[in-house]
C-alpha cells in the first residue's frame, strides 16, 4: 500500500486531497447562509469557513508544493511512503476534528491542526538553512510566519481576552495577505521557466528579461502591506500602502510577454492570479481612502482570486512536470479557468454592486462554479496523480 504511486511524492496526495476539499469546505458556510442546513460549530460560520479554506485547503496545497520543491532546491531526499502517509493522516485528522470542533475540546483541535504545518516546518528548516537551500530562505521565513499566524488564530479563538482587538477574522485576513507574499516569492522562481516555455511554444525569439529589482520591489511592497493591514486595517496609511503594493505588482506584470504567449494556459493562469492581486489591492486601497466601498471589498479578489488562481496554476503546472508529462494543459482546463474567473467576479462585485442578489448570485452561484472548477481539475489530473510517472522515472 505504501508503495502506491499516490505516495511517491508530496504533491500527489496533497494536490488531490486539496482539490477535493476546496468545495467541501464551503458546504457548512453556504448551508448556513442559505438557511438550508446548519451544523454545530465552535466558531461563527465566517471564521470556520476562513479557517478551513486557509488552514485546510490552502495548507494542503502549500505543503504539497513545498514537499516537492524543497528537495530540488536544497538537494535533500523527498518524503514518500510511510512518512508521507503519516503526514496525510495528520491533515485528515485535523479536518475531521475541526468539523467536530463543537463536540471536542478546543485545545485538541488546535494542537492537531497546528502539528501539521509544524511538521513541515521542522522537516524543511534544515534544508532551507543549508548552503544549497539558503537562496530560498525567504520562503522558509514566510512559512514560519504562516505557522505563527495559525497559532495566533487558535489563541484568538480559545483565549480571546489575551489578544484584545485582534480577532480570528483579523488573523485570517492577514494570512491571506501572507499568501500574496508567498505567491510573489514563488512566481519569482517559476516565472522564467513558464515564460520561456510559452515564448518558445508560440515561436517568439530572444531572451527573457525579468528585472530582479522589480521582483524584489513587488515582494517588499506586499510585505509592508501585510504589516500595515494587520496593525491598522482600514487606516488611510494602509490604503496608500495597498495602492503602492498594487502598483508594484502591475509594474512587475508589465515585463511579462503579453500577446501570443498568453495563449499558453499555464502562463495565463499565473497572469490572472496576479491581475486579481492588483484588483484586490486597489479595492482595499480605495476602501480605506474613501469609505465608498464596504470594508470587505477586495478581500475575495485576493483570496479566491489571487490565491485561488495561483493554487490552481501550481496544481496544473506541477501536476504535469512532476509526473513526467509535457507542459500541455488538457483543453478542458480552459473551462476551469472560466468558472474560476466567474466565481471570483461574482464573489467580489455582487455584494458591492448588486447586494439584493447577494445570496443567489454572490453565494450560491459562486459555490457551484467553484465546485465545477475543481471537478474539472480532479477529472483531468486525478489519473496523473494516482498513477506512475509517464516517463518511467521514480517520483
Amino acid at each position: 500500500m505504501f508503495n502506491h504511486p499516490w505516495l511517491a511524492y508530496g504533491f500527489r496526495p496533497f494536490f488531490l486531497l486539496g482539490a477535493l476539499y476546496a468545495p467541501a469546505a464551503l458546504l457548512p458556510w453556504v448551508g448556513a447562509l442559505m438557511q438550508q442546513f446548519t451544523m454545530p460549530m465552535a466558531l461563527p460560520p465566517l471564521a470556520w469557513h476562513g479557517h478551513e479554506m486557509l488552514f485546510g485547503f490552502v495548507s494542503a496545497a502549500l505543503v504539497g508544493f513545498l514537499l516537492t520543491s524543497v528537495p530540488s532546491w536544497a538537494n535533500v531526499a523527498h518524503l514518500s511512503g510511510k512518512p508521507l502517509a503519516a503526514l496525510v493522516l495528520l491533515w485528515l485528522t485535523g479536518r475531521l476534528l475541526f468539523w467536530l470542533s463543537a463536540m471536542v475540546p478546543g485545545w485538541l483541535v488546535a494542537i492537531v491542526n497546528l502539528a501539521f504545518p509544524l511538521a513541515l516546518l521542522i522537516w524543511a528548516t534544515p534544508a532551507l538553512f543549508s548552503r544549497a537551500g539558503r537562496r530560498h530562505l525567504s520562503i522558509g521565513i514566510t512559512l514560519t510566519i504562516y505557522v505563527f499566524a495559525q497559532g495566533l488564530f487558535y489563541v484568538t479563538w480559545l483565549w480571546p481576552g489575551l489578544t484584545g482587538a485582534i480577532t480570528p477574522v483579523t488573523v485570517l485576513n492577514s494570512t491571506v495577505n501572507l499568501m500574496l507574499v508567498l505567491i510573489a516569492l514563488t512566481v519569482t522562481r517559476i516565472a522564467r521557466v513558464v515564460v520561456m516555455a510559452a515564448r518558445e511554444e508560440t515561436g517568439l525569439s530572444g531572451p527573457v528579461r525579468l528585472t530582479p529589482a522589480r521582483e524584489h520591489l513587488a515582494v517588499a511592497a506586499l510585505a509592508l502591506f501585510v504589516v500595515a493591514d494587520f496593525w491598522a486595517p482600514g487606516h488611510v496609511v494602509t490604503g496608500w500602502v495597498a495602492l503602492a503594493a498594487a502598483a508594484a505588482q502591475a509594474d512587475r506584470l508589465s515585463e511579462w510577454p503579453w500577446g501570443k504567449a498568453m495563449t499558453r494556459l499555464y502562463l495565463l493562469l499565473l497572469t490572472v492570479a496576479y491581475i486579481w492581486m492588483v484588483v484586490g489591492l486597489i479595492l482595499l486601497g480605495i476602501t480605506a481612502l474613501t469609505d465608498s466601498l464596504p470594508g470587505y471589498s477586495g478581500r475575495h479578489a485576493l483570496s479566491a482570486g489571487a490565491a485561488g488562481t495561483a493554487i490552481l496554476a501550481v496544481f496544473c503546472i506541477a501536476g504535469l512536470r512532476h509526473t513526467g508529462r509535457p507542459l500541455v494543459l488538457p483543453a478542458i482546463l480552459w473551462l476551469a479557468l472560466l468558472t474560476l474567473l466567474m466565481t471570483v467576479f461574482l464573489r467580489t462585485f455582487v455584494p458591492v454592486l448588486w447586494p439584493e442578489y447577494y445570496l443567489l448570485a454572490g453565494v450560491m452561484l459562486p459555490f457551484v462554479l467553484w465546485l465545477l472548477t475543481y471537478v474539472v481539475y480532479v477529472y483531468s489530473y486525478g489519473r496523473f496523480l494516482l498513477t506512475a510517472r509517464a516517463d518511467g522515472k521514480p517520483g
